[in-house]
């Protein structure tokens, strides 16, 4: 299944057939290359579920539905930090398209929606956010959310829509790579007492457009890997509801202290988790 929300309040429409919308084969595509922030969703699908001859995902014989939120914008007021011309997603766009994949759970066997964008800094839970309707009608139909928690540096506010109290919000923690520490929270990861896993977020090795890969860095490349340790454990067991799925990677976590704010969240085991999901083994 794949589906574009494209430009609902104004922009361009970054939608293959160029309207505001459009869903069946091939609407879920990268929007144009060239446009900055257009290899973004296909590095964070490969971190999710990618599958190749020398690069794996998280898991790799998951499927992913495809659903483009962005809209292109232009000019430097629009875009900047970011070179013009850039993408950014409107909430309604994003809502559709969390809409549309609750379409889905009667056909399909979703484990979680990925939401690897957000901005601004709350400090206390934002509830108030019109995202929260669709993500806990996602919940009770046993689909997590799962949404980074922004790359502001902030050690006492979450991104919206992260900081959403039923999405799973996830903050990134350095693995060792190119240099860097290994299991030391990163320094733009955003932070808060309602942050509820961390995983790895610097540089991320993962697919690009047209067949390549980079590493990229960010609480985005975070979420993903939450996503698809989430479809590794509603696949030992299906039925498994959002508290419970949760439970197994904050139990068996790894604990990682914040040396920012003092706070310890868990960094997630994908391994122990399965092995502790329902009492199991391995």
């Amino acid at each position: 299944a794949e589906a574009c929300y494209s430009a609902s309040a104004g922009g361009t429409s970054v939608c293959p057939n160029g309207q505001r919308s459009q869903t069946g084969p091939g609407a879920g595509d990268h929007c144009p290359r060239g446009t900055s922030g257009c290899d973004h969703g296909t590095h964070v699908a490969g971190i999710a579920a990618g599958r190749g001859s020398s690069f794996s995902g998280v898991a790799p014989d998951a499927d992913v539905i495809a659903v483009q939120v962005f809209t292109q914008f232009e000019g430097f007021s629009s875009c900047f930090p970011s070179p013009s011309p850039c993408v950014g997603a409107y909430t309604s766009d994003i809502i559709s398209g969390l809409e549309f994949v609750y379409a889905q759970r009667t056909e399909r066997n979703v484990a979680a929606a990925n939401m690897s964008l957000g901005g601004g800094t709350s400090t206390v839970p934002c509830d108030s956010d019109p995202t929260k309707p669709i993500i806990d009608n996602l919940r009770s139909a046993g689909i997590a959310t799962v949404i980074s928690s922004g790359n502001g540096g902030n050690s006492n506010g979450i991104g919206a829509p992260g900081c959403i109290s039923t999405a799973i919000t996830v903050g990134s923690t350095d693995d060792g790579s190119l240099g860097t520490g290994t299991d030391v929270v990163s320094s733009f990861s955003n932070s808060d007492t309602f942050l509820d896993l961390l995983a790895p977020g610097r540089w991320i090795e993962s697919s690009i457009p047209d067949g390549g890969y980079s590493n990229y860095s960010g609480t985005s490349m975070t979420a993903p890997h939450v996503a698809g340790a989430w479809a590794l454990l509603k696949g030992k067991k299906p039925d498994a509801t959002v508290d419970e799925v949760f439970n197994a990677l904050a139990n068996t976590g790894v604990p990682i202290r914040d040396s920012r704010n003092g706070l310890t969240k868990p960094r997630i085991p994908v391994d122990a988790a399965l092995d502790a999901l329902d009492g199991g083994g391995p």
